[in-house]
């Protein structure tokens, strides 16, 4: 169940195969996300983009290779911004 070939209907439709959406638990209504990346196109659901987001922070870390928290890194940040704006 790697790949199958579809057709684009009026208005630029695609149906996603049954059988893909059984495998993801999607039904008529639920959201998704497309994306374009290097000429492909790839659908998600928002749970796994969410998932797949939570991996790549929980595994971030700085160009030292130590681990911080990207939290305080981002509200340091807004810190040094709004003191410039308070500035101006």
């Amino acid at each position: 169940m790697n790949s199958i070939r579809a057709k684009i209907g009026e208005g630029g439709r695609v149906i996603i195969p049954s059988a893909f959406r059984q495998h993801l638990h999607l039904k008529i209504g639920d959201e998704i996300i497309i994306h374009l990346k290097d000429e492909e196109i790839y659908i998600t659901t928002p749970y796994h983009a969410l998932k797949q987001l939570q991996t790549r922070v929980k595994n971030y870390s700085n160009a030292t290779g130590s681990s911080f928290s990207l939290v305080d890194d981002l509200i340091q940040s807004r810190r040094v911004e709004a003191g410039k704006e308070n500035e101006r």
